[in-house]
């Protein structure tokens, strides 16, 4: 049987065909983005009521959520705990890259909230969260847009994080793995000039927060041929495409920790039902919903 408790079991079961009533309603509206849930802090918690000054965004494709996108997370939170900050879990449902598949939308976003919840565990749990000045909530977010300025700026669009008074924004760091980075700064992905202008937006209002791949990563190079790709915007090398060196300075490229996790390892190991594997990649909730659901199966792929 699944390592999983019936309080999460009951919250996704709950969640799932609430979150599929959103997915069909999203589409036609006029918003770009929407908070679909949000898991708060125990309620034993003091909370300012202020508005968070930093609102960290993990964008992904949580297919599934691995302990990877866990340790970004809580070392973000953990950095800047002395000051009210959020977390916002957001999932494009159009992506640049990649097609929905083999898990639905609905059930990552499920995986997102229970993920929220056990990021929540974690973060309480850990001796340096008593230094935290204010109660912390995850919101479970979607987009329609495919690109992180776009994102951006319709998270500000939104309203939802303004002050009601005074209709200041927090500043967004959006926390990326280094082959989001590349990402970010490939000019493919600006048609029809091919430029790195779209972006200058992001940069002019928020930061990003770089977790650099492990050392033995062959696709992305070195941890010292990642620092040197920083080194490259920062010393002018991207001005011809548009890139700006003041950009660096609003990039924090962090160590990771632990072991590199594969989202596509978690996928062959559930379809194979090898939950010990499983587990040692995943969170506690999103491992059980996995296998309470068949999730990943052979004749689930096309889900």
């Amino acid at each position: 049987m699944p390592s999983f408790t019936s309080d999460s079991f009951t919250l996704a079961s709950t969640l799932l065909p609430s979150f599929q009533a959103s997915l069909k309603s999203f589409p036609p509206s006029s918003s770009s983005f929407k908070v679909l849930h949000t898991i708060l802090p125990p309620s034993t918690l003091p909370s300012s009521g202020k508005r968070p000054k930093t609102l960290h965004v993990l964008d992904s494709s949580f297919n599934p959520p691995t302990l990877a996108h866990l340790r970004i997370a809580l070392t973000a939170l953990r950095s800047n705990a002395t000051e009210p900050q959020r977390l916002l879990l957001l999932l494009a449902t159009q992506n640049a890259d990649k097609t929905p598949k083999p898990a639905s939308f609905e059930q990552r976003l499920v995986m997102m909230a229970l993920f929220a919840q056990d990021i929540l565990n974690e973060y309480y749990t850990s001796d340096w969260s008593s230094t935290a000045e204010d109660a912390l909530a995850v919101d479970v977010g979607i987009t329609k847009k495919p690109y992180f300025h776009d994102k951006a700026i319709s998270i500000e669009d939104s309203g939802y994080y303004a002050d009601a008074k005074t209709g200041e924004q927090p500043q967004q760091v959006h926390l990326l793995g280094f082959d989001s980075l590349i990402r970010l700064l490939d000019t493919k992905y600006y048609p029809p000039a091919h430029t790195l202008e779209p972006v200058s937006a992001l940069f002019e209002r928020h930061r990003i927060r770089v977790t650099k791949r492990m050392e033995d990563d062959d696709k992305w190079g070195s941890k010292a041929q990642q620092d040197r790709y920083w080194e490259a915007l920062a010393k002018g090398d991207r001005e011809t495409e548009g890139g700006q060196k003041e950009w660096a300075e609003r990039i924090e490229m962090v160590e990771g920790e632990g072991e590199a996790v594969s989202s596509t390892r978690v996928r062959e190991f559930a379809g194979k039902s090898e939950w010990g594997n499983v587990e040692k990649l995943v969170s506690h909730s999103v491992r059980g919903w996995i296998e309470s659901e068949g999730l990943y199966k052979a004749n689930n792929e096309n889900n």
